[in-house]
């Protein structure tokens, strides 16, 4: 395949198709999260990854494909690790539970990561069938494992019992709040703590709620 245009008229070195379509995706990513899925067209993310329209076309049907493509693909190996966890670990319930949380709020303090959630939360209410899909192949796994982790745990006796379809909901909610938090009043806030102590905390009080003894952070 020769080697594409850009708008600006800027060569382009040729580059693995899977490298390409990498670029496009953090072009979309930028352009979504700056404009708004609404007032982005794929012009705009053909310009941010250096790429031509039909480039961007080649990978991606439309722009409503293009954001799906952007949110399976950065939230589900997160979700896909997790099942591996819990499908191969032999720790206690407990220790599960507490990597599945660990797990999550990293998940959260990687590039990009922040800016995705924030872009999911302003757009995909605009766009119900997108978000219905999105919810349908990603977010009911991550919350059926949960929901795993917490049913093994309470017939163990190694965690409280609970609403189980309420926690497994609202568990990943709270840590994807509070690094939400973090982002968002980092430099403002007085109180200074740093994003791993933040996990550490938010790990124990959702295992064993505020108050929680020990080396957790909530003692």
């Amino acid at each position: 395949m020769p080697d594409e245009q850009p708008a600006d008229g800027r060569s382009r070195r040729r580059l693995p198709p899977e490298v390409r379509r990498e670029e496009i995706l953090e072009g979309a990513l930028a352009v979504f999260s700056e404009l708004g899925f609404g007032r982005a067209t794929l012009n705009d993310v053909a310009d941010r990854a250096g790429v031509t329209k039909g480039a961007v076309y080649h990978y991606f049907d439309s722009k409503e494909q293009l954001f799906i493509a952007l949110l399976r693909e950065r939230i589900l190996p997160h979700i896909e690790a997790g099942e591996e966890l819990l499908a191969t670990a032999t720790g206690s319930r407990e220790q599960i539970l507490r990597e599945l949380l660990a797990r999550a709020w990293q998940h959260y303090q990687q590039p990009g990561q922040i800016e995705l959630a924030i872009l999911a939360m302003n757009e995909l209410p605009k766009i119900p069938e997108v978000g219905r899909i999105l919810f349908d192949e990603v977010m009911e796994r991550g919350r059926r494992t949960m929901k795993q982790a917490l049913v093994r745990g309470i017939e163990l006796g190694e965690i409280p019992s609970c609403d189980i379809d309420a926690a497994a909901a609202v568990v990943p909610y709270m840590i994807m709040g509070v690094a939400l938090g973090h982002r968002v009043f980092r430099g403002i806030d007085p109180l200074t703590i740093s994003a791993e102590r933040l996990g550490v905390a938010a790990t124990a009080v959702l295992l064993r709620g505020v108050g929680a003894g020990g080396d957790d952070g909530c003692g």
